[in-house]
Order: C-alpha cells, then sequence, then structure tokens
C-alpha cells in the first residue's frame, strides 16, 4: 500500500473523526514545535482512540508502523553528536604522512574516487604519482600510502653513454641499464644512485650524488670515487694473427677486461695462454679510446701484445718425403726448437686390418729420435693395412700422428678351383680383400685336341668380383681345355689356379671316365660274342 493511499485514508478518518488534537484551526496561530513535535498530530492520539482507530481500519495500522520505524531511526542517530565531511562519504586530506608530501588540489577532505596529484618538496620525488579516494564497503580511505624519496640528477658522465630509462633524474636505487653505441662497451651493464653522500671540497662540506655500478659478474662497485671510468670503451676485435690459433670463448668481438684462453694446436709452439682485453689511449687521429691485447706472461704479469703471434710446428714431416709402401712407411722429419727436441720417440702401430678374415701381425716399430733431423722407418708391415704414425715429445705431447693405409699387392693364389659335373660350370671359392681390394677375376682358357695335345684355341674372360663361376661355351667333342684362373687387385693378377678337362657333350663328361666306359662296353661286346659262339658250336 503507497504513502498516497495512507495519506488518503487518513485524511478520511479525520473528516469524519472531526478535528484530532492538535490540529490547527482558521485562524489560530501556531506555536514553534520541537522535535517531538515534528511527528503528524494524528499520531499522538490517546492510546483509546488510537486502538479504536487501528481496529477499525488495519490498513491504517500498518501506514502508522511503516511511517514510525524510520523517524524514530533518525531521532537515534541524532543523539550521536555531529556529522564531520569525511566521515559522510569524503576522504580527510593526510595529516600523518610525509610531511614534504604536497596535494593538488589542497584541500581539508576529497570526493568518493577524487584523484589527487602528488609531488614533494626539494630533490625529492613522490613514491606514487597520484592517489585515489576509494570505498572498501564499511570505509572509505586512500588506496595507497604515499611517500617522498630522495632523489639524484642525470649523471654527466661519457656523452655516448645511453640510459635507460632516460630521465633528468632518478630515484635512490632505482636501477638503470647502460649501453653504447656499436661497437663500443660501457664498463657496467647497469648503474644506480645510493643517495647523498657528505665530502670536503676546498675544505667546505658538500653533498655529492653516489652511484654503484653492477659488473659483468653481478657485483656492484662503488664508482663514485672515479667518475671518469664510466665511458664508453671500445671492443676488442678477435686477433687476425695466425689462422691456426684457437680462442676460448671463440667469437668475433670481446669486451674490456675480458680474459680469452689462446692455445696452439697441439704439437706448436708457444704453450696455451691468456690474453685479454683492455681498453688502449686513443690516437691522435681518434677521440675515442680504442681495445687492444695483453698477454699474461710466466710471471703472471701482464704486457702489451706489440706484434703478431705465430704457431710454430717443433717438428716437421714434409709430405713429399712421405713414403708409403705396401710393406713399409718411411718418413723425414726436422726439429724446428732444437732445445725441445731432446726427448722425441717416434712409433708405429696396427689400427685396422683391411678385412676380418686377414691376418695381421703387432708391428713393434718404435724408435727415439736424435739430433735436429732424420728419416724414420716402420716395417715389415702388411699390405693393404691402416697403420698409425706418432711422434711425440714425451711424455705425452703429441707432434705429429697420421693413419697411413700400406698399398695394395696383388691376390694369392685360389685356394680352389673344380669344375661342376653337374653343370659342366667352372666354379671357384671367392677371395677376401687382404692385400688389395678384389675388383674382378680373370680366366685364360685354352682349348686343345684331345688325341695329340696340339693348340686349337686361346681366349680370355674378365668377370666381376661377385661372380664364382662359369661355363665355357662352344665344346666339341674331341677337345681337350685347360683353364686358370687369377684374382685382380689394383696391384695387378694374382697367381693363377689351374684346371685342365675334355669336352662336356649330352650331359657326359669327355674325359678320363670316357675311356674307362668304352673299355668296359668293349670287354662286354667281346664277352658276349664268345657266349654266343661257345653256345652255337655246341
Amino acid at each position: 500500500m503507497s504513502a498516497f493511499t495512507g495519506t488518503g485514508r487518513r485524511n478520511e478518518m479525520r473528516a469524519q473523526q472531526g478535528p484530532l488534537h492538535g490540529d490547527r484551526r482558521p485562524g489560530q496561530f501556531e506555536e514553534p514545535r520541537g522535535c517531538a513535535d515534528t511527528f503528524p498530530a494524528w499520531l499522538t492520539l490517546s492510546p483509546a482512540r488510537a486502538l479504536h482507530a487501528s481496529m477499525a481500519q488495519p490498513e491504517l495500522a500498518l501506514t502508522f508502523l511503516l511511517t514510525l520505524a524510520p523517524l524514530l531511526l533518525a531521532r537515534g542517530q541524532m543523539h550521536h553528536g555531529p556529522v564531520t565531511p569525511w566521515e559522510a562519504g569524503k576522504c580527510k586530506a593526510p595529516s600523518d604522512w610525509d610531511s614534504r608530501l604536497q596535494f593538488n588540489p589542497k584541500r581539508s577532505s576529497y570526493d568518493l574516487n577524487e584523484v589527487v596529484q602528488i609531488s614533494c618538496a626539494g630533490d625529492f620525488v613522490p613514491s606514487i604519482p597520484e592517489i585515489r579516494c576509494i570505498s572498501t564497503g564499511a570505509q572509505i580511505q586512500w588506496n595507497e600510502v604515499a611517500t617522498c624519496k630522495e632523489t639524484c640528477q642525470k649523471p654527466h658522465w661519457d656523452s655516448r653513454l645511453q640510459l635507460a630509462p632516460d630521465q633528468e633524474s632518478y630515484k635512490k636505487n632505482e636501477e638503470v641499464m647502460l649501453s653504447c653505441p656499436k661497437g663500443f662497451q660501457p664498463p657496467f651493464t647497469h648503474v644506480k644512485c645510493t643517495g647523498k653522500v657528505l665530502s670536503v671540497v676546498n675544505g667546505k662540506p658538500l653533498h655529492r650524488e653516489a652511484w654503484n655500478g653492477k659488473d659483468s659478474r653481478g657485483s656492484w662497485i662503488n664508482i663514485q670515487s672515479n667518475p671518469g671510468r664510466v665511458q664508453c670503451s671500445g671492443k676488442c676485435q678477435k686477433p687476425q694473427w695466425d689462422p691456426k690459433l684457437i680462442f676460448d670463448p671463440n667469437q668475433g668481438t670481446y669486451n674490456p677486461n675480458e680474459v680469452v684462453n689462446m692455445r696452439c694446436p697441439e704439437g706448436s709452439w708457444p704453450p696455451p695462454m691468456e690474453i685479454k682485453c683492455v681498453t688502449l689511449k686513443s690516437r691522435e687521429s681518434s677521440v675515442f679510446p680504442r681495445g687492444g691485447w695483453v698477454v699474461k706472461n710466466a710471471t703472471d704479469t701482464w704486457h702489451l701484445m706489440e706484434k703478431n703471434l705465430t704457431c710454430v710446428d717443433i717438428l716437421q714431416v714434409v709430405p713429399e718425403t712421405l713414403e708409403v709402401s705396401s710393406t713399409s712407411i718411411k718418413l723425414n722429419w726436422t726439429c724446428m726448437l732444437p732445445n725441445m727436441c731432446q726427448h722425441i720417440r717416434a712409433r708405429c702401430r696396427l689400427e685396422r686390418r683391411s678385412s676380418s678374415n686377414c691376418e695381421a701381425e703387432e708391428v713393434k716399430g718404435e724408435e727415439i729420435l736424435q739430433g735436429q733431423e732424420g728419416t724414420f722407418t716402420c716395417s715389415p708391415l702388411q699390405p693393404f693395412t691402416v697403420y698409425s704414425v706418432t711422434i711425440a715429445l714425451l711424455p705425452s705431447t703429441i707432434l705429429y700422428t697420421r693413419l697411413l693405409r700400406t698399398k695394395e699387392m696383388v691376390p694369392d693364389k685360389l685356394e680352389k678351383l673344380w669344375l661342376d659335373d653337374s653343370t659342366g660350370s667352372l666354379r671357384w671359392k671367392a677371395l677376401p680383400s687382404c692385400k688389395g681390394d678384389i675388383i674382378g677375376y680373370q680366366l685364360n682358357i685354352t682349348t686343345m685336341r684331345a688325341a695329340d695335345g696340339s693348340f686349337l684355341e686361346f681366349s680370355q674372360v674378365l668377370v666381376n668380383q661377385s661372380v664364382s663361376e662359369y661355363v665355357p661355351p662352344h665344346q666339341t667333342a674331341g677337345n681337350k681345355y685347360l683353364v686358370t684362373v687369377q684374382g685382380l687387385t689394383a696391384a695387378g693378377a694374382g697367381a693363377a689356379a689351374q684346371l685342365e678337362f675334355q669336352t662336356y657333350a649330352l650331359g657326359q663328361l669327355q674325359g678320363p671316365w670316357t675311356a674307362v666306359i668304352v673299355v668296359v662296353v668293349v670287354l662286354l661286346i667281346l664277352l658276349s660274342a664268345g657266349i654266343l659262339w661257345f653256345v652255337f658250336c655246341r
């Protein structure tokens, strides 16, 4: 039921019942009323009349209760004291924060969701640029607490230095990244302001800004005592000395103060050493410092590299003098540094057989070299076999080492050669590659008359290494054949295996067994004739 409906009912009741207590008649003067008098006059009826009205009109009773509750609540709150501006949905201006803080706009209180800009007096900066008045449900408060922090002005170091972020001032302990143009390197990866320190200049106290720098190892170093060192230094290019030199790490450029391990190949001089990239004074034609290299000597002191470094082989073997045969290896050697050639040993060892089916004996060729030059010979060796030749400076410095295969020889004779009676083909057992790669087989076939052995024909046949049988064509009755088979390597044909046989015709071999058969047949014929003659003559 709406309030308008309740009011209408109330006026209707007043019209029926007449003027109630507290109604002002026309022309009557209205006296001032207190808080208690703010209630509607009809609500101050006597208990009997109120009860009678409520019993008569239930809707009026409900309107009475709904109207009375908020009025009583408001009256009770009035006795809790005055309401201040910031308690009524506003944030009070902070009074217990950093006294150097300045607020814009500056007021005693701020509305909900209002943003206030913050600054600090002097060389200080606020921890946050602004604050906002927010509601957390039961409380109105600022979203963050601000303070004023000490700052340092942008340092005036090398003009080529690039700072990130690039600002006119930085907070205390704020890290700033340093970089340089291409080809140059800053001495520190990061710097940070540590605040102001008191120093005495010309007898007067002076507050100066102190900075720390982070080096490549992550350590912070105080640089206030030597600000001139904060400058872009030229990187060092990889030394273009002897191409045989080995660098660790192997890079195109190196940073100032970076130490590099450098060595020659094993068997060369000088021994491994350390070199370091340093910043040298600029040349007259340049205003920028340049990079250079220093090397650590035997006494652990650094000195400037003024000339190129080359690797020198302690011992040299002239490739043109190396001689390899099927049974020996021979080389000529020369010692380039006589003072280091007092304990040099040369030896050869069997490394790999040509085939698992081949036998090769270990060789015990070993010799202590004397003087500044000489010849070392390793023999006797197996053909077509891999050997290692090593010359070392005792105890374990390798001066020269190579794997060498001895040259090939002609292969051995075939172990087995026979004629297959069932097919009439020549067959043989394949040769292993002990003395060289078998590239094929050569067959020499000589045809002769079986009766008198006179020569009729000669032919030569070559087959590849995968073939192990051959059928001689055009066999004629009454002929015999002499066949030799040889294995072939790059060195030539080996010893020949030989076989002789007569014509193979109509599935029968015309050889020694044929004569036996003929004799047997003749004897059987004669025996049969004798038996018949004996039978008929009786």
